[in-house]
Order: structure tokens, then sequence, then C-alpha cells
């Protein structure tokens, strides 16, 4: 419902079930109610309601005439018969009623007479032409605030002419029925609407409808902070999206000090509508926070308890609280919000010391007195400033946010040239101007704002001693995330022994990441060997073990990095929440040890509790990362619509922070899945984001990269010869121990043999087996395998390389890469229709089309359902006829491709059109037995039968 305010425009969202109902009203539909009431919480859509019936019931030939009730005009008599008579048209009346009242107020027979003329004007002629069909719809909006003296008219109305002329729809607030009308409502058997909050799906609708190019996490703030209801979602959709979160979880503190906004007209108007003892109990409320219990509200509010809850029960009635237990919270926090700054900052600062006070005399926890102090720090004494930065220490752990907030204002309170904390500082300590800010610096870095937590943190790069060190170690992090890892690694090698052993220990440990990350993993492995007999915590103790796994796998040591990572897991499993948010930075290895370790299983379930953990406690800075690794987990076993939702959250929250480091690693992953699940035409789109963000600075990320952009630009059909394709894969010799080149090999394999250069193919098969025997990993053997099959395929090896593809899937699928084990079946499947046996041919394609259905490759499973269709001659067998020649323009668009033309090129050599060069194309594939363009030139040599014309 966009712009759901009174007499808002947009389309309706979720009351199309009550507009039908009321539609039957306007209609007057035989044995159908004349009379309906809509009843509901302010905000909730009921002006929008009767706004969009009266547009349909004009269209429908209807006559509708439409007032309303204010709060204004209560006290004023007759006020709401005056707004009904301008609104019908009846001027002269109007000129007489109001002439007549000024004098004096009519008795029960003028007002009975006044009544009648009402109706007449109503339901006849008078002041406008009378409605096509006959039929009035009245629409009185508001009628909490009716007049008294209009109310007998109400009642009137209510029992309406009885010949059908007239329907009536009254809405008013939740519990606002005037006194008086219900009787009149149950004797005419009223059609009754309580309007309820949209229903998640109806709020997405809604939200998509205002925020369009919203994240999605916004999206997910701005529906839980609406709850439901469409004023407030279209109120909050103009705030920034920064101010929403906070509002989200139903604190009106969130946004009350924002400059960038203040109370709108429709929320002023809305306060002016509560008591003054309403509106004073509200804005204490918002003092209170999103829960509070009635003794807290009644000591901010500075007033009787028995005071406090008859407001706060008004509150409820309004719709702007809820009680939750002994307690309450917010529904609507904006208008909690807008009270709280309409206050004034004097009022709010003592509010807070009052509502701090009350806290502790309860014995209420640090947080939540925190929360209060926060807002009078200017006039804190020193023991307060230190109560309120130890509170800040501990929040960090659970709600980094509130923590670095709080640390921001106690630093601006302290004095510019502090002393030493109070026990005079000592061994490891600074001053506590330097102690603060180093924790400033934490939660900021933890919160994922990474710019600001270097900008802080800077000033203690000239502070002396062990905070140095720890400075320095959380600025390397921040850079490193930020695709800095030159600079990282410069501040890194800074450090000496006079800043500290936890500085120290922590720049050991990115520095020995940092090597393992650019192929050093003999540099690596000394770092963590150093730093194994130095203090443990979880954090250095996991890390060491993950990052040691990660080396060995470079350097084939595969026993030794099975038993790292037995070990590294061996101690998450252990771990409880406090311990796995210390050693969280670790965790993402762990993931990657285990892909390349073939454990993708069993580690989803470890990703996805540090996922949850993060997520829970605000540590948002290794979110990006974290939801890689998952998306590469699920890559290739499955399923593949959760690889892209990882992988979509992993680039969302790596923009909104910059965490230059993940985001082409998470491009490239995404690129692959949905090149799989949805096909080239989709997976063009994806391969332009993948090649628009900043390419990793490590080099294995580097290589993740760049063999995704390789395979998916050849499925694109993007003219990419094979030595094209080799140079960007950057492929050496093969002596470099590492498990990547093996793939990158096989793919530099298939594309020398669609050019049909047998060499090349017997090279990097060569050079593919060296890289696996290498790397010691079973699914580098496989895919070694595969591009075997490929060579003994080009050298006309048939039966060995069917046996070879057969047994390279096998392998490949008991490793768990089962997109690779689906794509080792088909090029089995080829080599099989090369043979001429058809048998396993379509064997091995059921077999490709089983394993990428698991997956959920759904574009690849679709090709493998085409099937190849021609059957070529292998010596030693039975010729077979193709089943399907080639037309005389599917022949041309084949040969063209085989050129390295692009469809929009083809197109427009042969003068049509790209969606019909794309048909051909298919066909070709289909008849030609292959998946991609890339092999349409050798399977046209390949074909006994001649293209035929048609």
């Amino acid at each position: 419902m966009v712009g759901s305010g009174k007499g808002g425009a947009g389309v309706l969202v979720g009351r199309g079930r009550e507009l039908e109902l009321l539609g039957r009203v306007a209609d007057g539909a035989p044995g159908g109610p004349a009379v309906a009431v809509v009843e509901g919480m302010p905000g909730i859509g009921k002006s929008r309601l009767l706004d969009e019936l009266r547009g349909r019931a004009l269209t429908a030939g209807h006559r509708a005439v439409a007032a309303r009730a204010s709060a204004a005009e209560r006290e004023t008599p007759y006020g709401l018969v005056l707004n009904l008579l301008w609104a019908a048209g009846a001027r002269q009346l109007l000129d007489e009623v109001t002439a007549e009242f000024e004098a004096a107020r009519p008795g029960p027979l003028g007002r009975h007479r006044w009544h009648g003329r009402l109706l007449d004007a109503l339901t006849g002629p008078a002041g406008s032409a009378p409605a096509a069909t006959g039929r009035t719809l009245l629409l009185l909006d508001d009628l909490q605030w009716a007049d008294d003296e209009s109310l007998p008219l109400l009642d009137r109305l209510v029992g309406g002419p009885s010949d059908g002329r007239l329907g009536c729809v009254l809405a008013y607030r939740r519990g606002g029925c005037p006194p008086g009308l219900e009787r009149a409502l149950t004797d005419a058997a009223a059609l009754r609407i309580t309007l309820g909050p949209l229903t998640p799906d109806q709020v997405a609708e809604q939200v998509a409808g205002l925020v369009p190019q919203a994240s999605s996490e916004h999206r997910r703030r701005l529906a839980r902070a609406s709850a439901g209801v469409p004023r407030q979602l279209h109120e909050l959709a103009a705030l920034p999206a920064a101010l929403v979160g906070g509002l989200a979880a139903g604190d009106p503190r969130a946004i009350a000090d924002a400059p960038e906004w203040s109370p709108g007209p429709e929320i002023r108007g809305e306060l002016d509508t509560l008591s003054a003892r309403a509106h004073d109990v509200l804005r204490a409320a918002a003092v209170a926070g999103a829960e509070f219990d009635l003794a807290t509200v009644a000591a901010v509010a500075d007033t009787p308890a028995s005071e406090a809850g008859g407001a706060v029960d008004e509150l409820v009635v309004h719709g702007c609280l809820r009680e939750v237990g002994e307690r309450y919270r917010f529904t609507r926090p904006l208008l909690g919000a807008a009270a709280y700054r309409l206050a004034g900052p004097a009022w709010r600062r003592e509010a807070h010391r009052r509502a701090a006070d009350h806290l502790e005399r309860c014995g209420a926890v640090p947080a939540d007195w925190a929360a209060q102090a926060e807002n009078f720090t200017c006039t804190a004494s020193r023991e307060q400033l230190a109560r309120l930065t130890e509170a800040a220490r501990t929040a960090l752990r659970h709600t980094p946010e509130d923590s670095a907030r709080w640390l921001r204002k106690v630093l601006r309170a302290m004095p510019a040239r502090p002393g030493r904390t109070a026990d005079g500082g000592g061994p490891g300590r600074g001053s506590a101007r330097a102690e603060t800010t180093l924790l400033l610096g934490r939660a900021l870095t933890v919160s994922g704002r990474l710019d600001e937590a270097i900008a802080a943190l800077a000033p203690l790069l000239d502070e002396p001693g062990p905070v140095r060190g720890r400075a320095v170690a959380l600025m390397s992090l921040a850079d490193r995330l930020r695709g800095r890892t030159g600079r990282a690694v410069q501040r890194l090698k800074s450090l000496t022994d006079a800043d500290g052993p936890v500085g120290r220990a922590e720049a050991g440990l990115q520095l020995a990441r940092v090597d393992m990350m650019n192929g050093r993993m003999d540099r690596c492995l000394r770092r963590t060997t150093e730093l194994s007999g130095r203090a443990r915590t979880p954090l250095s103790e996991l890390a060491s073990h993950t990052v040691t796994s990660l080396a060995l796998i470079g350097t084939g040591a595969i026993p030794e990095a099975r038993r790292a990572l037995d070990s590294a897991e061996a101690l998450v499993d252990r771990l409880d929440d406090e311990e796995l948010l210390d050693a969280l930075p670790a965790l993402p290895d762990l993931g990657w040890a285990a892909q390349l370790l073939e454990r993708r299983h069993r580690t989803v379930p470890r990703i996805d509790r540090g996922v949850a953990l993060a997520e829970r406690r605000g540590h948002r800075y290794l979110l990006p990362h974290l939801h890689s690794v998952r998306t590469a987990l699920l890559l290739m076993s499955g399923p593949l619509d959760e690889a892209v939702a990882a992988a979509d959250a992993a680039i969302e929250l790596g923009l909104e922070m910059g965490t230059v480091e993940t985001l082409g690693v998470a491009a490239g992953l995404r690129l692959r899945a949905v090149l799989w699940r949805d096909g080239p035409t989709a997976a063009a789109a994806a391969l332009q984001l993948a090649r628009s963000l900043p390419e990793p600075s490590a080099a294995v990320w580097r290589a993740v990269v760049r063999h995704a952009t390789v395979e998916a630009a050849v499925a694109c059909g993007e003219p990419l010869t094979a030595a094209q394709a080799t140079q960007r894969l950057q492929l050496g010799d093969g002596r470099l121990r590492d498990p990547m080149p093996a793939h990158a090999h096989d793919i530099a394999a298939s594309l020398y043999a669609a050019e049909g250069d047998t060499a090349m193919v017997l090279q990097h098969a060569e050079l593919g087996e060296r890289a696996a025997r290498s790397a010691g990993l079973p699914s580098a053997v496989a895919v070694a395998g595969v591009t075997a099959a490929r060579a003994k395929q080009a050298c006309g090896e048939l039966a060995g390389a069917w046996a070879t593809a057969r047994r390279a899937a096998d392998r490949l699928a008991a490793s768990g890469l089962l997109v690779r084990a689906g794509g080792a079946q088909l090029l089995a499947a080829a080599i099989a229709g090369e043979r001429g046996d058809r048998a396993g041919r379509e064997d091995a394609t059921a077999a490709a089309r089983e394993l990428f259905e698991r997956v959920g490759a759904h574009a690849l499973r679709r090709a493998a359902e085409a099937g190849p269709q021609a059957v070529r001659k292998d010596p030693g067998h039975e010729a077979h006829p193709v089943e399907a020649p080639l037309s005389r323009r599917e022949a041309e668009v084949a040969d063209l491709v085989a050129q390295g033309l692009t469809n929009q090129a083809i197109a427009d050599r042969l003068f049509v059109s790209v969606r019909t060069v794309e048909s051909h194309l298919t066909k070709v594939f289909h008849k030609l037995g292959i998946g991609s363009r890339a092999g349409v030139a050798r399977a046209l040599d390949a074909v006994l039968a001649a293209p035929q014309g048609r």
C-alpha cells in the first residue's frame, strides 16, 4: 500500500479480500449488508481502504460521498454533519443548517427535520447529479472523533432507507466506536472488518515497491521495524538505511538524536491526539528503550505508578505499545521517537539520569545502565565514565555497535591530555584514553566499519608499548580485509619486541596467512612453527592449525595436512560460543582446508554455526568471508540455490563494508553456480559482475576468479581461443605445488581439443597429471584423469578414453565434486557416441543427469537431457548414420561458430535476429551431441553425412 497515509495513493497491497467484501456494500448486492465497519489501529490502512473503495464505487457508476471527523472538531457541535454536507455538495442546505445552528441549537424535532433533509441530499439529486445506478455510498472515517451532536445522525444513517439507495461504510480506530452507535450497528447486522498487520509476504511486496534498490538486509529491517503497519512502513522507507536498524529492534532512541530526521506532520498530528498524560508517558517510555516495565516508566516520567499505568493502557489501545508478560514493548517505535525528539535535549538528559539512577537502585545489568548513562556523559563523573567503559568492554562481545557508540561518547567526555589509568598504568597498559581508544578500534573492526577503525586507531601509532602492538595488529587486519595487503604487511613488519607479545603473536599469524595465500608455503610453515611455543589463545591455536593445514596442502603433504585439520576441527567442536567468537577469524581457513581435503558435508554445519554466531552478535567483519567459503563448500556438491544465496550475501556485505579481499572470490564462485544452474544467458550478467570487481591481491584468490571467468566466457560464446584462455589462466609448468592447476589444465585441454590441436591437448594432460601428483589430492588426480581421457580421445584411442573418463567420473563423485563428475560422464557419453556405442552413451548421459539433478545444476541437466544425437564411426564398430542431419541454415550457423564468431556477429552476417541464431544453435548442439559451442568445430568434422539443404 504505497502512500498508505490518509488519502495516500499507490497500489493497494494485502487488502483484496476486505475490498471485495466492502464492494458488496457499495453495490447493494441482494441479501448483502447495507452497513460495514472497518476497525484497526492508527496507520493500519483504514483510510487508504476507504479511498480505494470510493474510487471503485465511482467507476461502477455509484455516487460516493466521503467525510471524516477530526480531533480538532470534536468539540464543535454538528462538526461531522457540516463536513458531510460539504462533501455531499449540498451548499444551500449547508448554509441553512449553519445559520440555524449559529442562532440556536435545534431541539429534537429540528434535528429530525435536518437529518431527513440531509438523507434526501445524500440519496437524491440535491447538490449534484444523481448516480447512474441510483445508489449512494457513504464513507465516514475517523469516527472516534465524532462530536456528540452528530451521533444521532449516525444512528439514523445506519438504519438508512430500506429501498437500497444508501450504503454506509464507517471507520474508526480500534476500541473507538462512538458511544451509542454499537447498538445501531448490531441492529443493522453490520459487516465488521478488523484490519490487522500485513503478512510477511505482503510487507515484502510493499517494501519492494517503496525501496526497489535497497539491499536485502535493509529490506528485512524495514519489514521488521514496520510490524506490518503500512503507514509506519511508508514513513520508515523515507529514512536513511543507517537509522532503520535500531528501530527494527524496537528501540525509539535509535533515531531520536539523528540530525537527518525530524518528525513529519502526520506523526506530530497523531501525537496531538493523545492525552497529555499519555504523551508524557510515551516520551518516558522512549527513554526507557525497546522494552521496559511500569516502574521504570513511572520513575522516568516522575509520576505515580497508578497514573503511569493508566497512560500505558491508553498507549496499548492506541497501538503504540504491546504487553509482553509484565513488561511492555514498542510496536510503533517511530511514534515513540517523535515524542522523545520533541521533548527537548535538557528534558531528555535529566530523564536519562533518572532512568540510570532507577536502574542502579534495582541492580540492573551494566548494559541497561550504560544505555542510559551514554546520554549524559558530558556531565558524568570520572567513576561513571569508567563504569561506562567497562560496560562497553563487556558489550563488545555481544553488541559491538553499542560498545563503539558508548566508547566514542566516553572519549569525547575525557580530557584531551589525560593522565595514567586509575591504577597508574603498569605493565601492558597505557593511558586510560589509549586503552579506551583501543577498545573502540576493536569494536569498530568487528562491526565491519573498517576504515573508521583505522582512523580511530591511528593516534595509537605514537603510543609506546603493547597498546601500539595491538593497535597495529587491528589496523593491519582491517587493511587486509579492505584488500590493502601490501600496507597491512608493512604495518605488521614494523612491530618490534617492545610492542608486546599479544600484538606480535597476532602479527605473526597474519603474516603466515599472507605467505600461504601467495604460495610461500615454506615461509608460512616456519612462522606457524615459531608461534607454536608461545602462549596460546583459542584464536592463535585454531589459526595455527588451519593455516598450517592449508600450507601443508600447498606442499603436497596431505597426511600431515589432514592431521592438522583434525586438530582444528576437534578444537572448534570443543569451543563454546564465547570462545568461538574469539576464534572466529580462523574459521574461514578451516572451511577452505576442509574444501580441499574433501570434508565438505561435515564442515558446512561448522561454517553455519560461525555465520549464525557472527550475525547474532553483530561481528559482521568476517561475514563476507564466511559466506564465501560456504559458497565454495556448496558449489560442487550442492544445492546450488544455497550456493548462489551465500555468494549473494558475501557480495552484498562485501560491497557494504568494502572487504575487497573476498569480493572477487565470491563473484567468481557465484559465476560458476549461476552458469551451471541457469545457463549461459544468465551467466553473462554474473560474468560482467565478476569482471567489474577488483581482482583479489592474493594469488590463490586470483586463480579462483580467473578459472571461473575463463570457463564462463567460453560457455557464453566469447571468441576466446585456447591460447588466449591459457594465457588468462596464467598456467605455469606444473612444478607449483597447488591443487588448482589440475583444473586449469583441464580447461585448457578441452579448448585445444575443440580446436583440434592434439599436441597441446597432450601437453596439458601431462602438465595436469604432474600438478595432480604434486598436490597429492584425490580430487586433483581425478580431474587429471578427465584431462587424460580428453588426450586419448584426441589421439583416437576411444576405448581407453571411454574407460578413463568413466573412472575419473567415479573418482570425482567419491571426492564430492558432483558437478565435475557429471561433466566427466558427459565426456564419456560423447566418446561413446564417437565409438558408435549407443548403450554406453545413454548410460553415461543418464549418470550425468542424475548427478546434475542432485546438485541443482538445472542448466547442465537440461543440456544432458538433450543428449548427443549424432553417433559417429569408430574403427572396429559398425557405422551408424546421423539421426538428424543439419539443415542448410544450421550448417551455416555451426560453421560461423567454429570460426569463432559470437551470436551477434553471426546474426549480422546472416541478417537474422540473435534469437534466431540461438534457436539454430540449440538445434546444432542437439544434433551434434555436444553441450557448448567449444566443441562445434571438431563435431562438424566427425559428422558422416553432409548437411542437407531444405
